[in-house]
């Protein structure tokens, strides 16, 4: 005769099931305030009115510096305070927001302050990405007065490419090329397109590579 194994019924309530052991703490990089110098002004705007009820308003944060000016997206939920450093002409910016419980809360406090960050830096020095052309006969030039990109990539034809608005470009040599711009969204978004045309491969070692990217040689197998 077989054994009879009993089993217990419970309800779907008495079952509790946890991914996670630990418990939920708030953002180490939204908490860092961010040092904003002197000559940088910090403006917010209140989201406009939405005629759907189910979109959530965002307001906009401008920051405007030396170098020219841009606006980050401001979700209600987040507060920006601005308090001075002692002895010292900058001021700290602090970004907090109303519930550290709410999931979507925690995510955009880190993501904002560093957006901020972000900016402030834009305004101030700017950012800037350098690419190396990597190749027998990789060459670039600059044509109409620096808003045209000329590359010579092993194809039959020159590839050519409108810099876009926002984005200095240079040639300080043949196989380099400097971008520099306010907004590092798109400096590195033009040099993600430069990069595509040659892609660096892991044979010869060949291809546009931005600043210290480096990529590991394979050997080619033998039949």
């Amino acid at each position: 005769m077989l054994p009879v194994h009993r089993c217990l019924w419970r309800s779907p309530g008495q079952y509790t099931r946890q991914f996670s052991s630990t418990s939920t703490t708030c953002s180490k990089i939204g908490k860092s305030p961010v040092v904003i110098p002197d000559t940088v002004t910090l403006t917010k705007f209140p989201p406009p009115k939405s005629k759907n009820p189910r979109e959530t308003p965002i307001g906009s944060l401008q920051v405007k510096g030396p170098l020219g000016e841009l606006s980050l997206g401001l979700p209600p939920f987040l507060t920006i305070t601005e308090t001075p450093i002692p002895s010292s002409t900058s001021r700290r910016a602090t970004i907090t927001i109303e519930d550290a419980k709410v999931r979507q809360q925690r995510e955009m406090w880190g993501t904002s302050r560093a957006n901020l960050q972000k900016l402030v830096l834009g305004v101030t020095e700017g950012h800037s990405s350098i690419l190396r052309l990597v190749g027998v006969g990789y060459r670039a030039m600059i044509e109409d007065g620096g808003r045209l990109l000329q590359m010579r990539l092993g194809y039959s034809h020159t590839i050519e490419m409108p810099v876009p608005e926002g984005v200095k470009c240079s040639v300080p040599a043949p196989t380099r090329i400097l971008l520099e711009g306010v907004d590092k969204t798109k400096v590195n978004q033009f040099a993600a397109k430069i990069r595509s045309w040659r892609i660096p491969e892991p044979y010869k070692g060949k291809g546009i590579f931005i600043g210290e990217e480096t990529i590991k040689i394979k050997v080619k197998k033998i039949k």
